[in-house]
């Protein structure tokens, strides 16, 4: 294997590294707000609500995030209003993130003990406010691990906006290869940059959960 080409391609190479993560960071943040929207209205908002946040939700879950990227980045254009790829990637995995961050969040609250929800409406305290202000706090500090874990994958779908022409590490690497002809040597750089990126995220969720236990904020029948 030769590498002494790769001196060249660095700059492009941080260029495609700092778009990844700036498209995982902006699209967890839109999915986190979006899917706390979305739990938390599925809860207050009644049945009719919740049925129908759940089919969008399940939609979402149950399709592949590919065909997601596609459909906003070509069926905008279909629609006249065509979006970039940056825009249509991030709008694609900002959905998709919001459905799932909306399964964690609710699976959380509803594993809060039910007693507690009980106490405060025998003091004259409603739904909302149990859900708000007791159950949420308790529920928060418990996902972190999880949505640790979901980010880690979601910087790893980012590679899927390949697809839509955007210039994400994956894409940088195929360009790389086309003009080097050197396939694996570059997908290997590649492969150790998303190590870089994501392993050391995998040890913070251990180290979060594991203080979460011995705190014990992180209730053990939470199931996510």
């Amino acid at each position: 294997m030769r590498w002494e080409f790769l001196a060249q391609y660095l700059p492009l190479l941080a260029q495609a590294t700092l778009l990844t993560t700036a498209l995982s960071l902006i699209s967890f943040a839109i999915g986190l707000s979006i899917g706390l929207l979305i739990a938390l209205s599925r809860l207050l908002g009644g049945r009719d609500t919740n049925a129908v946040l759940g089919a969008a939700v399940d939609l979402t879950r149950g399709t592949p995030l590919l065909v997601q990227l596609l459909a906003w980045y070509l069926g905008t254009s279909v629609l006249g209003f065509g979006l970039s790829p940056f825009i249509a990637a991030l709008i694609g995995l900002s959905v998709n993130a919001s459905a799932f961050i909306s399964e964690i969040l609710r699976g959380a609250i509803h594993a809060v003990p039910r007693g507690q929800r009980e106490a405060a409406l025998a003091v004259g305290l409603t739904a909302r406010f149990s859900i708000l202000r007791i159950e949420l706090p308790q529920a928060l500090p418990a996902i972190v691990p999880a949505l640790i874990g979901f980010f880690i994958g979601l910087v790893k779908d980012t590679s899927l906006a390949y697809i839509l022409g955007l210039y994400e590490l994956t894409r940088t690497a195929k360009l790389i290869a086309d003009r080097e002809f050197r396939p694996l040597e570059i997908y290997l750089v590649i492969a150790l940059i998303y190590f870089m990126l994501c392993f050391p995220l995998s040890r913070v969720a251990r180290l979060v959960d594991r203080r979460l236990q011995r705190s014990g904020l992180a209730q053990e029948r939470l199931s996510l």
